[in-house]
């Protein structure tokens, strides 16, 4: 399966905080992937091509820009069937919404689950039950809003449990 991701880039001692806080409220994920924004979702391998081709097109017309973790949510994922608590993107969001839209202009918009509009968002917590996860503590990962900045798109590869880097894709300075 194809994704493509942005990582926001976080003052050090924010971004360690977020990353203890994943450590030990989604430790297989956070052992796989870094604090991290899914733009596109999980889309099979034959798209790999158009999904390069969108990926630099659209990198190629964005500059890099702030992004503020403002708000949380906790949500339950139909996918996965776990609850998640999600950093919600305040400042940068339209933006991100932009690139999510734009890299879902291909063969493999068929793929995307028109059920679940997107939602910027990085997913900190996953948990089986709501009632462990309302417990967590979200200051706990840092201080509301939590900014950052996107540099640039990732273009991964999720097989045989493993997720790799196929291609990283800067943005326009």
């Amino acid at each position: 399966m194809i994704y493509v991701l942005a990582y926001p880039e976080f003052e050090p001692s924010c971004a360690g905080r977020i990353r203890s806080f994943r450590a030990k409220h989604e430790p297989q994920r956070a052992k796989l992937v870094p604090p991290h924004i899914t733009l596109v979702f999980g889309v099979k391998d034959e798209h790999l091509q158009t999904i390069t081709e969108l990926v630099e097109a659209v990198s190629n017309q964005t500059h890099e820009f702030p992004i503020a973790f403002d708000d949380h949510a906790i949500e339950f994922d139909p996918f996965e069937q776990k609850y998640k608590i999600f950093l919600l993107c305040g400042d940068g969001s339209c933006t991100v919404t932009a690139l999510h839209d734009q890299l879902y202009n291909g063969e493999h918009r068929t793929e995307l689950n028109s059920t679940h509009p997107f939602r910027p968002h990085m997913t900190i917590a996953t948990y089986d039950e709501r009632a462990e996860i309302e417990r967590l503590d979200v200051s706990d990962a840092g201080e509301l809003p939590i900014c950052g900045k996107l540099r640039a798109l990732e273009i991964m590869r999720f097989s045989n449990g493993e997720l790799s880097t196929l291609k990283t894709v800067p943005f326009r300075q």
